[in-house]
Protein backbone atom coordinates (compact mmCIF):
# COMPACT_ATOMS: atom_id res chain seq x y z
CA UNK A 1 0.00 0.00 0.00
CA UNK A 2 2.54 2.17 1.04
CA UNK A 3 4.28 1.82 -2.18
CA UNK A 4 1.42 2.34 -4.25
CA UNK A 5 0.59 5.65 -2.51
CA UNK A 6 4.22 6.77 -3.17
CA UNK A 7 4.14 6.05 -6.66
CA UNK A 8 0.69 7.69 -7.01
CA UNK A 9 2.24 11.09 -5.18
CA UNK A 10 5.31 11.31 -7.90
CA UNK A 11 2.88 10.50 -10.77
CA UNK A 12 0.35 13.17 -9.61
CA UNK A 13 3.94 15.55 -8.30
CA UNK A 14 4.09 15.84 -12.40
CA UNK A 15 1.00 16.60 -13.51
CA UNK A 16 -0.12 18.96 -10.24
CA UNK A 17 1.40 22.53 -9.17
CA UNK A 18 3.47 22.28 -6.21
CA UNK A 19 0.82 23.98 -4.05
CA UNK A 20 -1.59 21.69 -5.06
CA UNK A 21 0.83 19.27 -3.85
CA UNK A 22 1.38 20.15 -0.85
CA UNK A 23 -2.51 20.63 -0.23
CA UNK A 24 -3.17 16.62 -1.36
CA UNK A 25 0.14 14.99 -0.50
CA UNK A 26 -1.30 14.35 3.53
CA UNK A 27 -3.66 12.47 2.04
CA UNK A 28 -2.41 9.94 0.00
CA UNK A 29 -0.89 8.30 2.96
CA UNK A 30 -1.06 4.92 4.60
CA UNK A 31 -1.99 7.17 7.63
CA UNK A 32 -5.09 8.77 6.10
CA UNK A 33 -6.20 5.55 4.69
CA UNK A 34 -5.92 4.13 7.80
CA UNK A 35 -7.96 6.96 9.37
CA UNK A 36 -10.36 6.33 6.70
CA UNK A 37 -10.92 2.91 7.87
CA UNK A 38 -11.27 3.76 11.01
CA UNK A 39 -13.63 6.47 10.09
CA UNK A 40 -16.30 3.14 8.50
CA UNK A 41 -16.24 1.83 12.18
CA UNK A 42 -16.64 5.24 13.45
CA UNK A 43 -19.50 5.98 11.23
CA UNK A 44 -20.80 2.79 11.88
CA UNK A 45 -21.00 3.89 15.72
CA UNK A 46 -22.94 6.82 14.77
CA UNK A 47 -25.09 5.38 13.03
CA UNK A 48 -26.12 2.58 14.47
CA UNK A 49 -26.27 4.93 17.84
CA UNK A 50 -28.20 7.62 16.77
CA UNK A 51 -30.86 5.35 14.80
CA UNK A 52 -31.08 2.77 17.63
CA UNK A 53 -32.42 6.29 19.82
CA UNK A 54 -34.46 7.38 16.87
CA UNK A 55 -35.99 4.04 16.56
CA UNK A 56 -36.50 3.85 20.46
CA UNK A 57 -37.95 7.46 20.43
CA UNK A 58 -40.44 6.23 17.73
CA UNK A 59 -41.73 2.76 19.35
CA UNK A 60 -41.06 3.12 23.23
CA UNK A 61 -41.32 6.56 24.36
CA UNK A 62 -44.63 7.46 24.47
CA UNK A 63 -45.92 9.62 21.82
CA UNK A 64 -46.70 13.15 23.78
CA UNK A 65 -43.42 12.52 25.96
CA UNK A 66 -41.47 15.73 26.26
CA UNK A 67 -38.17 13.53 26.03
CA UNK A 68 -39.31 12.47 22.72
CA UNK A 69 -40.44 15.83 21.38
CA UNK A 70 -36.88 17.32 22.44
CA UNK A 71 -34.95 14.80 21.16
CA UNK A 72 -36.56 14.90 17.82
CA UNK A 73 -36.24 18.63 17.73
CA UNK A 74 -33.24 19.18 18.83
CA UNK A 75 -31.11 16.31 16.93
CA UNK A 76 -30.70 14.93 20.14
CA UNK A 77 -30.16 11.36 18.98
CA UNK A 78 -27.58 12.66 16.53
CA UNK A 79 -25.52 14.47 18.96
CA UNK A 80 -25.33 11.52 21.43
CA UNK A 81 -24.17 9.33 18.63
CA UNK A 82 -22.03 11.58 17.90
CA UNK A 83 -20.62 11.81 21.48
CA UNK A 84 -20.07 7.81 21.73
CA UNK A 85 -18.20 7.80 18.30
CA UNK A 86 -16.09 10.51 19.80
CA UNK A 87 -15.04 8.47 22.56
CA UNK A 88 -14.51 4.84 20.10
CA UNK A 89 -12.84 6.94 17.62
CA UNK A 90 -10.01 8.45 20.19
CA UNK A 91 -9.09 4.96 21.24
CA UNK A 92 -9.13 3.75 17.75
CA UNK A 93 -6.86 6.52 16.40
CA UNK A 94 -4.58 6.33 19.46
CA UNK A 95 -3.59 2.83 18.83
CA UNK A 96 -4.21 2.17 15.18
CA UNK A 97 -3.95 5.57 12.78
CA UNK A 98 -1.61 7.79 14.99
CA UNK A 99 0.33 5.03 16.71
CA UNK A 100 0.39 6.70 20.18
CA UNK A 101 -0.28 6.34 23.84
CA UNK A 102 -3.68 7.08 24.59
CA UNK A 103 -3.12 10.02 27.48
CA UNK A 104 -6.27 12.53 29.28
CA UNK A 105 -4.15 15.75 27.70
CA UNK A 106 -4.84 14.17 24.28
CA UNK A 107 -8.43 12.86 25.21
CA UNK A 108 -9.51 16.53 26.13
CA UNK A 109 -7.81 18.14 23.17
CA UNK A 110 -9.37 15.26 20.89
CA UNK A 111 -12.97 16.45 20.79
CA UNK A 112 -11.72 20.07 20.01
CA UNK A 113 -10.48 18.72 16.72
CA UNK A 114 -14.05 17.09 15.84
CA UNK A 115 -15.57 20.92 16.28
CA UNK A 116 -15.45 22.30 12.52
CA UNK A 117 -16.49 18.57 11.48
CA UNK A 118 -19.23 18.26 14.08
CA UNK A 119 -20.85 22.14 13.35
CA UNK A 120 -20.61 20.73 9.50
CA UNK A 121 -22.16 17.70 10.25
CA UNK A 122 -24.71 18.93 12.48
CA UNK A 123 -26.15 21.82 10.10
CA UNK A 124 -26.01 18.68 7.32
CA UNK A 125 -28.58 16.89 9.45
CA UNK A 126 -30.34 19.48 10.23
CA UNK A 127 -31.24 20.23 6.41
CA UNK A 128 -31.54 17.18 5.85
CA UNK A 129 -34.28 16.25 8.87
CA UNK A 130 -35.35 19.93 7.94
CA UNK A 131 -36.40 18.61 4.09
CA UNK A 132 -38.14 15.54 5.67
CA UNK A 133 -35.36 13.32 4.03
CA UNK A 134 -33.67 10.07 5.53
CA UNK A 135 -32.13 10.29 8.66
CA UNK A 136 -29.65 7.55 8.16
CA UNK A 137 -28.63 8.89 4.98
CA UNK A 138 -27.98 12.61 6.66
CA UNK A 139 -25.81 10.75 9.33
CA UNK A 140 -23.81 8.76 6.28
CA UNK A 141 -23.46 11.74 4.01
CA UNK A 142 -22.35 14.39 6.62
CA UNK A 143 -19.53 11.41 8.29
CA UNK A 144 -18.49 10.99 4.34
CA UNK A 145 -18.20 14.62 3.75
CA UNK A 146 -16.24 15.74 6.81
CA UNK A 147 -13.42 13.26 7.33
CA UNK A 148 -11.12 14.86 5.39
CA UNK A 149 -11.42 18.30 7.97
CA UNK A 150 -11.30 16.08 10.95
CA UNK A 151 -8.25 14.08 9.73
CA UNK A 152 -6.47 17.55 9.13
CA UNK A 153 -7.18 18.99 12.57
CA UNK A 154 -6.45 15.94 14.71
CA UNK A 155 -3.67 15.58 13.10
CA UNK A 156 -2.51 19.45 13.72
CA UNK A 157 -4.47 19.69 17.17
CA UNK A 158 -3.97 16.49 18.73
CA UNK A 159 -1.17 14.16 17.17
CA UNK A 160 0.82 16.71 15.83
CA UNK A 161 2.82 16.65 12.61
CA UNK A 162 5.06 13.78 11.99
CA UNK A 163 6.27 11.84 9.11
CA UNK A 164 3.93 10.55 7.27
CA UNK A 165 4.31 7.25 4.91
Amino acid sequence: MARFLSELRQRLAAHLPAGVMRAVRPFLTVQFITFMLMGIVNTAVLVCTATLLDVFNEYVLPAQSLLRAFAMHSRLNFIIGYAVSIVTSFFMNCKITFKQKPTWRKFVRFPISYIPNFIFQYVMVFIFTSLHLNQTAAYICAALIGTPLTFAAMKLIVFGRRKIN
